[in-house]
């Protein structure tokens, strides 16, 4: 390949949009000038940041749409309420007025019952939102370039 075309195939784009990076064919590393090797550490430790960020909003905008999630069904929950029980509270009273119960007792009943099922929706809702966590990816991943960059050995038993 020539240096054009090394260009054009450097120029496309990854799965995320983002320009690949282009990887300069170096010398071994006892070859190089101390101006190589801060440049090359200046671009690798600029490309990690760049990745890490990138990690740490895919984690965010993923607990986002959990909290998103959970404060809509306490929202639909709590309209579905509202419209509800006053159609649903008259028709139900007169059913069981129909049945024997006196007309104020019948009512009662019925705006007993639909609190319940509120606080249940409600219950739902809080629920969903005590689930977010934190993002344990982006913490993992970094904790794992630091010990890298560290090259902090492991120790190994001979036996």
């Amino acid at each position: 390949m020539t240096t054009g075309e090394d260009d054009l195939s450097d120029s496309k784009a990854t799965a995320n949009g983002h320009p690949k990076e282009r990887h300069i064919p170096t010398t071994p590393l006892e070859h190089r000038s101390l101006g190589e090797l801060v440049a090359t550490l200046s671009r690798d430790l600029a490309l990690l940041v760049h990745q890490e960020i990138e990690l740490v909003k895919s984690d965010m905008v993923s607990g986002l749409r959990k909290v998103a999630l959970g404060a809509v069904g306490l929202v639909v929950a709590g309209a579905l309420v509202l419209l509800a029980v006053p159609v649903l509270s008259v028709a139900l009273a007169l059913g069981i007025h129909a049945l024997g119960v006196s007309l104020g007792w019948s009512f009662l009943i019925v705006a007993g019952s639909y609190l319940v099922l509120a606080a249940g929706a409600a219950a739902i809702g809080l629920a969903t939102l005590r689930k977010p966590k934190p993002p344990n990816r982006a913490v993992a991943s970094v904790k794992a370039d630091l010990q890298a960059i560290a090259r902090k050995p492991t120790p190994t038993h001979n036996r």
